[in-house]
This record gives C-alpha cells, structure tokens and sequence, in this order.
C-alpha cells in the first residue's frame, strides 16, 4: 500500500481523529488502494505514529463499514488488522481508525503485482487459518445458486462460442459434465468467509498474511475465499489451480460460468477487462476439466494470449 499523494482530509474528519486520539494530525496521505467512494487517509500524528482512517461517505459505504468493523471487532485472528478506535458520532457516517499497514509488503499497487519468492506459501498458510474460523457472528450467508448458467449457455451457446475459448464439439461433450457439477456446488457454510480475496487486500507482515476490506464478509464454504482467487493468482505467477484444489470441479464450472455471463451481458465492458474475463475463463476451464476427467478445452490458451499481450 504505498502513499500516492498527500491530500487535505474533510475538516470533520480531522476533528473526530484528532479528538480521538488525544493527538494532532500532521500529514494525511491517500494510500494506494481501494475501489469504493469510502474515505481512506494514512495519518501521520505529531508523536511520528500513523494510523490508518476508512470514513463512510454514503449508504453503501456505511453499511460495508459497519460490516467491517463487526468481523475486525471478533478479533478472529492474527490475519486481520487491528483495531484502533471506531467513531460513530449521532448524525455522521462512521469512521473506523486501524493500525497502519504501510510498512508491510503489499503484492499489488496500481503500479503492478509482484509476489516475491515464498509468498504464495505464505497466502496458503494465512487462507487455511482463515478457512479454521467458525463465526456466529451476523453476517450474510452465502447461498448455492438457484439458476445455473450453464443450463442458459447450452440452450443458446453462439455468443459463449465466439469467445473462442472451445469448439463446438468440446462443447458438446463437456457440457453435461459441466451443468451436474455446477448443480453439486455448495457454498454454504458456519466458517468466515472474506468475499473480497484479492492481491490488492493483501499484505504481508514478517510472514503473517493480513487480509484488509472486509466489507464483504459472510458466512459460508472454508475454501470459498480459496477458490476464487486460485484463478487470478495462477495469471499472477501462481499455481494452476487444480495442483492445490484438485476436487474444485464444481466451482470451477459455477466461476467460468458467472465469468462467461458476464463478458456475454456486460456490453459496456471495456476492451482490456474483456481480454483479463477470458484469460480467466480459459484458466477456469482447464481447472474444471482436469478435475471433472474432461479433455482439456481447445479453444484459446491463456499462456499463449499473455505471451502476445506482452511487449
């Protein structure tokens, strides 16, 4: 998370830390992460300490923070950052003040990811400690899809097909295979689930991984977390996903299949996500055919197609 700019915070928000803390604020910078319209500052304080603040500027944004602050407050492991203080003045949204993570190292930035060398063992060890946690705590649940897309997809599979990603006749005898294991998956689950597993809300404290955002945690599968990230790690150097989920078949197919609705009905996706959506789905195939005994898919290969994207 590194510091892009210093920036002048709103003047409320000066004041409610500053009168939380006991300290006056002298340096507030935007630190590099974060997609929401949420607040977020690193500030320095006169003593030379730094906190990190996360303000709600909305609805939305409230209720994700309120979230947030729930599963921080359980205190559930040694994976979360810790809290400093948490201001909920009546009338104003709520603001929640942790630790300073600045000093970890972060893989992602707006500049790039870089995972150095032990760091995906390290991500494994954290995500199994997360995995271990039950939560009674008042969380969404996650649920098992009602409609499986690829039901949908076999009924009209002309616009799946002019991604390239398989032929006709791979189609043809995959897609049964694909639309049982797809009706097998379970999301469900008591184990604390992140929602939110990224490169870019993970750092690494000594080898202690530490998840940041949990604005969209939830109740559900322990290898939830897992499984969606396997295919964006495997495009970031990690492994393939199949070597460490080799009996993920039915979320393999449920992940390709959401992926592929998306690039399908997304009209207004711009050019480089469609690109990243079919790297993907490419990786998300092959993971559900090895693991459901299909033939590998013989449409584009993703290795191939990153090897051209490359200068």
């Amino acid at each position: 998370m590194a510091n892009n700019s210093e920036k002048a915070p709103p003047q409320y928000l000066r004041d409610l830390l500053e009168a939380a803390v006991g300290q006056k604020s002298m340096r507030w910078t935007v630190p590099d992460c974060g997609l929401s319209s949420a607040h977020r500052f690193v500030v320095q304080l006169e003593t030379n300490h730094s906190v990190f603040v996360k303000a709600a500027t909305d609805e939305e944004t409230e209720q994700w923070l309120r979230t947030e602050h729930s599963v921080l407050s359980a205190g559930a492991g040694n994976f979360m950052p810790d809290i400093i203080d948490w201001l909920d003045p009546p009338g104003m949204r709520p603001v929640l003040i942790t630790e300073d993570l600045s000093k970890a190292y972060w893989p992602a930035s707006h500049a790039g990811v870089t995972w150095r060398k032990g760091d995906f063992d390290l991500f494994f060890d954290g995500l199994k400690e997360l995995s271990a946690f039950k939560t009674d705590l008042t969380l969404p649940k996650l649920k098992n899809p009602t409609t499986p897309l690829w039901s949908e997809i076999a009924d009209d599979p002309t616009l799946f097909l002019q991604l390239q990603l398989c032929s006709e006749q791979w189609l043809s005898k995959s897609i049964g295979t694909l639309i049982q294991a797809e009706n097998n998956v379970n999301l469900t689950g008591d184990r604390l689930v992140h929602g939110d597993v990224r490169s870019d809300n993970i750092c690494f404290a000594g080898s202690q991984l530490i998840l940041v955002d949990w604005s969209h945690a939830a109740r559900g599968n322990a290898l939830h977390d897992l499984a969606h990230l396997l295919p964006t790690l495997h495009l970031e150097g990690g492994p393939e996903p199949y070597h460490i989920m080799p009996d993920g078949g039915s979320i393999a197919s449920l992940q390709s299949a959401g992926h592929i609705w998306r690039i399908i009905e997304d009209h207004s996706m711009p050019q480089w996500l469609q690109q990243v959506f079919k790297k993907l789905i490419a990786i998300e195939l092959e993971w559900a055919a090895s693991c459901l005994g299909l033939e590998t898919p013989d449409g584009l290969v993703w290795r191939r197609e990153e090897s051209h994207s490359r200068p």
